[in-house]
């Protein structure tokens, strides 16, 4: 994205002239390039190890009702 900066910058400050041309087609087709050359990588190296989430399961005894301190 930086040399595509640069290149818009120095299309606008260069006099019409060959290099402003070089710059607009740099600008305009650098990310077209930049895109297809990541997307023809493919996706990366997959590692074998898998997260699970742990179970949790809630007992009916932990829906009774809570005795306060004061109750005891």
């Amino acid at each position: 994205m930086v040399i595509r900066v640069i290149c818009i910058v120095l299309a606008v400050a260069v006099p019409i002239s060959w290099l402003t041309l070089i710059f607009v087609a740099g600008a305009v087709f650098l990310p077209y390039f930049a895109v297809v050359i990541a997307n023809a990588q493919g996706p990366g190296k997959t590692s074998t190890k898998s997260a699970e989430a742990p179970t949790i399961s809630i007992s009916a005894d932990a829906f009774r009702k809570a005795e306060t301190p004061d109750e005891q």
